[in-house]
């Protein structure tokens, strides 16, 4: 996994739970306001862990990589789905089939 720098990565290693995306360049940055989000949504506890996700949008059906810091962040979501994979590999490859379903339903 590569971070955008090296403050992305100090907050996904020790800060607080939070929500990381990838950039257009393959790079995890915090998604501050759906961390928001998802922190007003969801009362802690927030033990730290690395969460390997799926995130797909209720609206546009569109899947992303997500990684949350915190089990607790990948509970039900209103407006979408989060799924936890073992690893990163696993939610990405998932990522790309859902990607490539989405294009076969919408082509």
């Amino acid at each position: 996994m590569l971070f955008t720098d090296p403050f992305d990565e100090e907050l996904a290693n020790t800060g607080p739970a939070s929500l990381f995306t990838l950039s257009h360049d393959g790079e995890l940055q915090i998604d501050v306001m759906r961390t928001r989000e998802l922190r007003r949504q969801h009362q802690g506890p927030f033990p730290k862990e690395h969460c390997h996700c799926v995130l797909i949008d209720q609206a546009t059906q569109w899947p992303q990589y997500a990684l949350l810091t915190s089990p607790g962040l990948c509970a039900p979501h209103e407006r979408g789905s989060i799924v936890r994979y073992a690893s990163y590999e696993e939610a990405l490859r998932v990522v790309e089939e859902c990607k490539q379903e989405y294009y076969l339903r919408n082509s």
